[in-house]
Formats: structure tokens, sequence, C-alpha cells
């Protein structure tokens, strides 16, 4: 993560139940015996994932929640009873996050059959994707969908992607009720598809933004290259990178001077998260590409109509800036490591190229704006 999350980032209560129910579906799981509805919990959140079933649902098509829970149990029979007692007492025995990220267990579930792997793995996709919608399980979350929870997460954390500051999470709509606005979609940061037992767990979802979630990150793991070698990786709720990165001009007197993005740490342990960060992310590519024409940038953000104004102009986008504003405006953290990096290098080279291409752009410019 470039920010770390505040430390009082509201957890999601419907992944609170959830978590819990399939703890508790575990622990009654390891008897055996016949499929029956004390595996589940008797609260209400039990109640709604059996509810959730072909058999009261005419017409529903492929499996529900109740559905899923009982492959999961048939797949488990047919290990030995040992095994689903170790299944959970593993999930029992690894709630805690952060332990997870100082020492991770890439191979926590291995010594289940490929079979009742799939099995939990389909569950706890289900919970995710489809029951965390029951009204049922909502009703014993207070009331609050993930739609609220994004909006309380928003409010404290910003509106910025914390692991890229590139973009927004979310576009906000003025006219628009809370719970309409849009949301930023959920980032497993244990993917469900390797770690099946943090698919529902509160603090392994993270609002990031489409880029980060969908582009770049998809199901890669935290823990693994995709060579198979171990890795480690920032965790978000106390590690970040921003006070480890540094932004260099290179090739300065070439007609395409470049920022370079590069990591200013000799920490071995530090550089293996930062790389599994820009991994995971793409962070250098994202950022080397936005700022691929320097000329270019300052034009658009600084526009001088000479050396002078040139200078001044790139000082002031040195400034400090506001925790608020980092929250608030997309690239403003980049932005700022840029124009510092410009500010240190001689930038008469630049002015030389923005003279020649003011000149090329006055006239066309002036068409656009009056429309002639």
């Amino acid at each position: 993560m470039l920010f770390v999350l505040d430390p009082t980032s509201p957890k999601f209560m419907v992944f609170e139940k959830l978590n819990e129910e399939l703890l508790y579906f575990l622990q009654h799981s390891v008897a055996g015996g016949r499929f029956k509805r004390s595996l589940l919990s008797r609260h209400a959140v039990g109640q709604a994932c059996w509810d959730n079933a072909k058999a009261n649902n005419a017409g529903a098509k492929g499996d529900l929640t109740r559905d899923k829970f009982h492959k999961l149990f048939l797949a488990l029979k047919e290990e030995a009873q040992a095994v689903r007692h170790q299944l959970f007492v593993t999930m029992q025995n690894n709630q805690n996050l952060n332990t997870f990220f100082s020492a991770p267990n890439r191979s926590l579930l291995s010594f289940l059959s490929d079979n009742s792997f799939k099995a939990l793995k389909n569950l706890a996709s289900h919970l995710y994707c489809s029951t965390k919608d029951l009204q049922g399980v909502i009703t014993a979350a207070n009331n609050k969908n993930i739609g609220n929870h994004f909006n309380d997460f928003r409010l404290i954390n910003g509106e910025v992607c914390r692991a890229c500051g590139m973009e927004k999470l979310a576009p906000f709509r003025a006219h628009v009720d809370d719970e309409e606005q849009w949301r930023a979609d959920y980032d497993h940061q244990l993917c469900k598809s390797k770690y099946p037992l943090y698919a529902v767990h509160p603090d392994n979802l993270v609002p990031l933004c489409r880029t980060c979630n969908q582009d770049a990150k998809k199901a890669k793991d935290l823990f693994k290259c995709t060579n198979g070698l171990d890795r480690l990786a920032l965790n978000p709720f106390t590690e970040d990178a921003h006070n480890f990165l540094t932004v260099e001009i290179e090739n300065l007197l070439d007609p395409e001077p470049k920022a370079i993005l590069k990591w200013n740490t000799r920490n071995a342990a530090t550089l293996d998260k930062l790389n599994t960060w820009d991994d995971v992310y793409e962070i250098r590519n994202r950022v080397e590409g936005k700022y691929i024409s320097i000329v270019n940038i300052i034009q658009d953000e600084i526009n001088p109509s000479n050396a002078q104004e040139l200078d001044v102009g790139v000082q002031s986008k040195t400034r400090q800036i506001n925790a608020n504003t980092l929250k608030r405006k997309e690239w403003a953290f980049w932005e700022r490591k840029v124009f510092s990096a410009i500010n240190a290098v001689d930038k008469s080279a630049f002015w030389a190229q923005l003279e020649f291409s003011n000149e090329q752009g006055e006239e066309g410019g002036e068409y656009i704006i009056q429309g002639d």
C-alpha cells in the first residue's frame, strides 16, 4: 500500500458475521454424521444461510448458500475426522492477519484433498459474492450493507485509492443518496481462490480503485511470485511504501528525459515488500507511464511563459502537501515527487523544449477556445 489504512477504519459487520458462521460450521462438521440444520448457528445469519437453498427457492439457478455448505460437508466426510478437526483448528488459529503478514503460511490448507479444497473455495466465494447480500445477513449486521460500509470507509480513509494514490475509489455524485452512491470493488489481499479461509475475513477486504483491483492485481498471490518463489508483502493496516520512494530524472539531455521511480532503502525485507507491491499493482509502470513526457507535464500543470515562471512554478509544486489533499486528489503524492525531481536538475533544457512547443501550440489552442 502507498498509504497505510487509518487505524479507525470500520470493519464490515456482514463479513464478521459470515466469517464467524464459516468457523461455526467447520467446528460442528468435525463429528461427521448427516447434514442438518444444527451445523449452522441458531442466529439470524445461520438461518439466512440455511433458508437460501434450492429447496426453498423454486426456479433458482445454480447452488445457493445451503447447497454450498452441503457440498463442503459431503467432501469433508470423505476425509478422516482428524483432517476435519485440523481444518477447524487451522481457521481458528489463523484469524490474526497481522500474524499472517509477519510470518505467512503459504501452504495453510495443503493437508486437504483437492475435492475438499475446491468445495471450500466454492463456498467461500459464494459467501462473499452472494450471501453477503441476503437481507437476513444484512439485518443481523445492524442493517448496514456493503454500500453503507464503503461510505464509512471512504469518510475516514479518503476518496483516493490507498494502494496507489493514483485514482479515486469511486466517483462521488451530488444529489444522490448515500446508499445509491457508486462504490469501489473490495480487494481480497489474500486472494480467495488460494486462501479461501479468508474469503470473508473482515481484515482481508480492502476497497481499491478499479485499476489496482481488476486490471493489475486480479488473483495475484501477495506471498508467492508467478515463478513459485516466496515473497513478503506490505500489511495494509500497519505498513506503507511512501517513505521508501524516490523519483529521479534520467537522460536529461535527451529529447525526452524520463522520470524513474526507485526504492530508497537497503533493507532486504522492505525491498522484498516494495517489489511485491510494485508487481501486484504495477506501480512503477503506471508512474513512469503517467510521466513519460516531462515537458508535457510541465506544460499541462504550469504552462510557463518564460524561464522564471517555469522555475517558480516548479518550486510551488514541491511544497508539502496537506494530508487531506492526499486523501482527496488523485496523483497528488506522485506529482510532488516528480516536480521535486525536476526541481533538482537544470531546467534550462526543459524551457528550450517548452518554447518550441508553445510556438507550435498557440495557434491551435486559440482555434479550440474560440471555436473558429
